[in-house]
């Protein structure tokens, strides 16, 4: 079994604008591949190959407007063509065509890109990424075991490396009991068993957060100043502020929704039936899609 590992990257200033550079370029060649297999479908009415994709954008970086792609690691386009093409294939399994796909942008939260798992090697509170150097780390990942699709994300705030490992657990014995459970908006979930979970959306915590979350936005708005690319200073520490905001909020909810699954898992069930929700028709219920969003419905 595969269980990932996730800890904060303590990068210089330096590494810190080489992690960035990656990560634009992870998101430019994702773009790239989209673009070129949009034009490729209306030309000829079927999908250019991921393969293909890769050979187009290895001619590109020959160009010499596009130069500053050779201090980039060859894996991590690589590896943003064949996210791309894995995009397209869920986007045309749900939707029946490729076009619900979309572009990757600088505005995004969360930024990102593959590391090389030949190439990374873990020390003593620090890891080296090829291309990046040697990055120290707030917490020790394990030593002396094969890393799986190591991927380094920024939130914003920090970044992050997110990395898989084989481990071996014991079998449980369970037992023959089935659990029911019905998500909703009142509760998180209700269980056949009796076993109920709050919506933490309620608790006055997170209402305080979104209600500064919702101040720190407009903020934002008030100070933004069309068509300069440098904004001011009291822009950027609203932005900072809201990211922040956004961070913690993001995970209460995920603590909550791991602690209260993970309670039910422990009773050990035979087995565990959720019903299947289309939560993409349920957003578009301008009444409720707020609620629906911020439930994690499809966790």
């Amino acid at each position: 079994m595969i269980l990932a590992k996730k800890v904060r990257l303590i990068p210089t200033p330096e590494q810190e604008k080489v992690l960035r550079n990656h990560a634009g370029a992870a998101r430019f060649a994702y773009n790239y591949c989209k673009r070129m297999s949009d034009r490729y479908y209306k030309l000829f009415g079927k999908f250019v190959s991921q393969l293909d994709l890769q050979k187009r954008f290895t001619k590109i970086k020959k160009r010499k407007r596009y130069e500053w792609l050779k201090d980039i690691n060859a894996q991590v386009p690589k590896q943003a063509s064949k996210d791309f093409d894995k995009a397209r294939k869920n986007s045309f399994e749900k939707y029946k065509n490729g076009y619900h796909t979309s572009y990757k942008s600088k505005k995004d939260l969360i930024q990102g890109f593959y590391a090389n798992y030949e190439r990374l090697i873990i020390g003593k509170k620090v890891v080296h990424i090829q291309s990046i150097g040697e990055v120290k780390t707030s917490q020790q990942l394990p030593r002396n075991k094969k890393p799986f699709n190591p991927r380094v994300t920024f939130d914003g705030l920090h970044w992050w490396i997110s990395v898989g490992f084989e481990e071996s657990f014991e079998v449980q014995e369970l037992t023959d009991e089935s659990i029911g459970v019905d998500v909703g908006l009142k509760e998180l979930f209700v269980a056949s068993n009796g076993t109920k979970e709050r919506n933490i959306n309620k608790d006055a915590k997170v209402k305080k957060l979104l209600k500064r979350k919702k101040s720190a936005q407009r903020d934002m708005s008030r100070r933004f100043k069309k068509g300069v690319k440098i904004q001011s200073a009291g822009y950027e520490k609203a932005k900072a502020e809201h990211l922040q905001l956004s961070r913690k909020i993001m995970n209460i909810r995920n603590n909550h929704i791991h602690q209260a699954t993970a309670n039910l898992v422990k009773t050990k069930p035979m087995r565990i039936v959720v019903e299947d929700l289309s939560i993409s028709n349920l957003l578009k219920n301008k009444k409720l899609s707020k609620a629906f969003s911020f439930q994690k419905l499809n966790f």
